[in-house]
């Protein structure tokens, strides 16, 4: 009877395996394609118009407003201070950190629902350019199995540089370059550890934490930004002192700039008839 019983629990752990392996195959199968929005990432780009003396006149953007900034434009610091707060691990792992899922299980099953996702950068880049936000299993499984599946396709610096610009920042800023120019007037080598850290810490909420409204909430979270680098051993503990005591300069101002609308609109109308993408290419234009 016992080796029956065996035998019948083995076929039916079998069964459920398999059915859980076509289940997930169909789920990738709906989401597989999505993908190549990612791989094959080509961003909404802000185009500028300067005067003859190269002063900027206007900036122009359809939907959203964002510079791009390479990988190698990236400071090793914003990088460091990015990964310390939002994914230690994320050059260890493989799309996804076991550990952290295996917390956030622990506490959805005390909670009775999914309150907490235990997201790698890879799995919050996912989130952001192919799924939706809501908290449903089905849509946590599809970021998994496209999270691992990114990490085969692209390097971690590729994903790193994808996210940083993708992300929004708050205040219409869309990408950590514009973000940098927008806040702090400073491009990214320019930036101090706390403007760093407060940059950073602002894809989590970006409304609250965003520094020309909640420059309070802002310093909070940069504060706990600094706090995770030091605890890890990324900065010593003079960069730590100094940043904790910061308070940045934070600009407040409108995304255009625009100092000619009239001159812009009809530039852009002669501009459109040969370039369709002229308010989101990217372009650099002297009038």
């Amino acid at each position: 009877m016992l080796k029956k019983a065996l035998k019948i629990s083995f076929y039916s752990g079998l069964a459920l395996g398999i059915s859980i392996f076509i289940w997930l195959i169909y789920l990738y199968s709906e989401v597989r394609f999505d993908i190549q929005k990612i791989v094959d990432y080509k961003p909404k780009l802000t185009t500028q118009f300067f005067d003859k003396n190269q002063r900027l006149v206007a900036n122009i953007f359809d939907d959203e407003h964002r510079f791009y900034s390479s990988f190698n434009e990236i400071p090793p610091r914003v990088i460091e201070a990015l990964v310390a707060i939002e994914d230690t691990q994320f050059f260890e792992h493989s799309g996804i950190n076991n550990e952290a899922i295996l917390r956030a299980i622990a506490k959805d099953i005390k909670a009775m629902k999914l309150v907490e996702g235990a997201s790698t950068l890879t799995q919050q880049l996912v989130k952001t350019m192919v799924l939706t936000r809501e908290k449903k299993i089905i849509r946590k499984v599809k970021e998994v199995l496209l999270s691992l599946r990114l990490e085969m396709l692209l390097t971690k610096e590729e994903i790193i540089e994808r996210y940083l610009n993708q992300v929004y920042f708050g205040h219409g800023y869309y990408g950590i370059k514009t973000a940098a120019l927008g806040y702090f007037h400073k491009s990214l080598s320019q930036l101090t550890l706390k403007e760093i850290a407060i940059l950073v810490g602002l894809p989590r909420a970006p409304s609250f934490y965003d520094p020309t409204k909640n420059l309070k909430h802002a310093i909070s979270r940069a504060n706990q930004v600094i706090n995770r680098m030091q605890v890890l051993g990324w900065i010593s503990k003079e960069d730590y002192t100094i940043a904790i005591k910061e308070i940045p300069t934070v600009y407040k101002e409108t995304l255009t700039k625009n100092k000619a609308p009239y001159v812009i609109d009809s530039a852009l109308n002669i501009l459109s008839q040969d370039i369709p993408d002229i308010k989101y290419g990217g372009y650099k234009v002297n009038l």
